[in-house]
C-alpha cells in the first residue's frame, strides 16, 4: 500500500495559486512582447539600410532596365532599337492624308447642303467611294511592296486613278525590285507598267 501511495503522489501535479498562475502568464507576455519589439526593431533597421544604400537604386534600375517598349522586338544576344519612320515618309504620309481629308471634308458639306442638287449629291457621294477606294489599294501596295524587303514605301494614286507614284526606301533599286514593286502595283490598280513611277528616296 505504501509503494502505491509514494506512486500516486509522484503523479500527482502541484496545483499552482491564482497569484503565481498570473506570475507565470505575465512572464509568457514579456517574452511574446519582447520578442515583437525585436522583430519591429530588425524591420526598421532592415528598411533604413536599404533606402539609404546604393543597393536600392542598383536593384531599381535594374527593373527598370527590364522594361519593354511597345512594338520592340527582342532577341537573345541583340541589340535592337523600336523600329522609326524617317521624317521624310512620315511627312509625306501627313501631306497626303492632310489633301485627303480636305476633299472628303468639301465632299461632305456637299451631300449635307440643303441648297446643293441630287445629283451633285450623288456625285459627290461617288467620290468620296472613290477616294475610300483609293486609300485602300494605297494601303495595299505598301503592305505587299514592303513584304517584299523595301524597309519602307508610300504610294499616292492620282484623282483619276489611273497611275501611281511609290516611292520606297531601299539601297539599291534593281531591276528585280522594280519589276517586283510594278507587279504588285499593276496587279492592285489595274494600270499598266507605264502609269507606275518608282521613286527612290534615298
Amino acid at each position: 500500500m505504501s509503494k502505491n501511495k509514494t506512486s500516486k503522489e509522484k503523479k500527482e501535479k502541484p496545483v499552482l495559486t491564482d497569484t503565481e498562475m498570473q506570475i507565470k502568464r505575465s512572464k509568457k507576455t514579456k517574452i511574446a512582447i519582447s520578442c515583437f519589439v525585436l522583430l519591429l526593431a530588425i524591420g526598421v533597421t532592415g528598411n533604413w539600410y536599404w533606402e539609404n544604400s546604393d543597393l536600392s537604386s542598383k536593384v531599381s534600375s535594374i527593373s527598370s532596365a527590364k522594361e519593354k517598349i511597345l512594338g520592340e522586338a527582342t532577341y537573345v544576344d541583340a541589340t535592337t532599337e523600336p523600329a522609326k519612320e524617317s521624317e521624310y515618309f512620315s511627312s509625306a504620309r501627313l501631306d497626303r492624308q492632310t489633301a485627303r481629308d480636305e476633299s472628303l471634308e468639301k465632299l461632305q458639306n456637299i451631300i449635307d447642303s440643303s441648297s446643293e442638287s441630287e445629283e451633285a449629291k450623288k456625285a459627290a457621294t461617288e467620290k468620296v467611294a472613290k477616294i475610300s477606294d483609293m486609300i485602300n489599294t494605297e494601303n495595299k501596295i505598301e503592305t505587299l511592296v514592303t513584304a517584299k524587303g523595301v524597309k519602307n514605301c508610300i504610294a499616292v494614286i492620282n484623282e483619276n486613278s489611273s497611275k501611281v507614284d511609290i516611292i520606297v526606301d531601299v539601297e539599291e533599286l534593281t531591276d528585280t525590285v522594280i519589276l517586283q514593286i510594278k507587279e504588285i502595283a499593276t496587279g492592285q490598280l489595274g494600270c499598266t507598267y507605264e502609269d507606275v513611277t518608282i521613286i527612290q528616296s534615298n
